[in-house]
């Protein structure tokens, strides 16, 4: 029992504690990042290979099939997002002066004199950009193969090691309970956030398409990452590609695929995300946009993705003892 005249001590040392595992986490965040990311993606699909074993398949089989699959599938998302970074750090000389050319006219508009170097499309910012861009790609591709490489050896392990080797496995005891809870949870979280930013990037791809806006797939692929970043996501996803149409036809086509993108995107993740998800995932509105600014800051923008499944396993840590419960 903690002596009342000591719980402003406990209470200090308890949020030093904590700012200093914050500093830590945001010290060692390149290390962190693929670790967090193949824990996620291992819940996911951790079922996976136990569905495929009951329809016939032998438990390695099924294990490497899981693998390829997933594995499969982020590389060809992969492969078009780099594809698609690489030709645009490419074309950005061309976009640049669509720009500075929309710019005068936007000038024009307003009756306003433009000088001709503020029209001039200054070669050497446009090569930084693109150079940051390309380098954006080289870090993404390095935590993608670490990530995937780490993946490979947390579902080995969960498949191939017995249940009842495991310590403490027994799903009577509270914790374990609590812990599986956590696992279903954050797996119907992914599940279904997964379908919906796929839709939403897909009728996206499909919108900027129809209206002839260059990389409509890599807009496409962006919506349905961005859409995994609460409440922020799809506001950050539209920028480029309303950027770039108003470069390529004017305002009007830009206004277009502004409000194409808020009608998607914003009455998909507001009527009918909350429907598919019930009331299973009982977090805050408030919590989950703290949490997005926390983790965010934490982990930059792996953390931003995963604020939410990193806000339950908080949350579930925190519901194993009584005195955080």
């Amino acid at each position: 029992m903690i002596d009342k005249t000591a719980r402003p001590i406990y209470l200090l040392l308890a949020a030093a504690s904590l700012f200093i595992i914050m500093f830590g986490i945001k010290a060692t965040a390149v290390i962190i990042n693929p670790i967090l990311l193949a824990l996620i993606i291992t819940i996911a699909v951790l079922p996976l290979p136990g569905m495929l074993a009951q329809r016939g398949m032998s438990h390695k089989l099924a294990l490497v099939l899981t693998i390829l699959i997933v594995v499969g599938i982020i590389a060809f998302v992969m492969l078009l997002f780099g594809y698609g970074l690489y030709s645009l750090a490419q074309d950005l000389p061309t976009y640049a002066e669509d720009i500075a050319a929309r710019s005068e006219e936007f000038a024009a508009w307003y009756e306003d004199t433009t000088s001709e170097e503020a029209a001039t499309v200054d070669a050497e910012q446009v090569n930084v950009l693109a150079g940051i861009i390309l380098g954006l790609l080289v870090n993404l591709l390095a935590q993608v193969g670490m990530t995937l490489l780490i993946f490979i050896f947390m579902i080995s392990a969960a498949i191939v090691t017995p249940s009842g080797a495991l310590p403490g496995a027994d799903p009577t005891v509270p914790h374990v309970d609590r812990a599986s809870k956590f696992t279903a949870d954050v797996r119907k979280y992914l599940n279904v956030t997964t379908v919906i930013n796929f839709t939403v990037g897909m009728l996206d791809a499909l919108m900027l398409y129809i209206l002839g806006v260059d990389y409509a797939v890599l807009w496409g692929l962006l919506a349905w990452l961005l859409g995994y970043i609460p409440t922020i996501g799809f506001w950050l996803a539209l920028i480029p590609p309303t950027i770039l149409a108003w470069a390529q036809y004017g305002i009007e086509t830009a206004f277009i695929v502004f409000m194409g993108f808020v009608l998607i995107n914003g009455s998909v993740q507001n009527f009918i995300q909350p429907k598919l998800m019930g009331d299973n995932l009982k977090i805050s509105p408030l919590i989950v946009f703290l949490s997005l600014f926390v983790w965010g800051w934490l982990l930059g923008g792996v953390g931003a993705i995963l604020a939410v499944p990193l806000t339950l396993l908080i949350l579930t840590f925190l519901d194993n003892f009584e005195q955080t419960r």
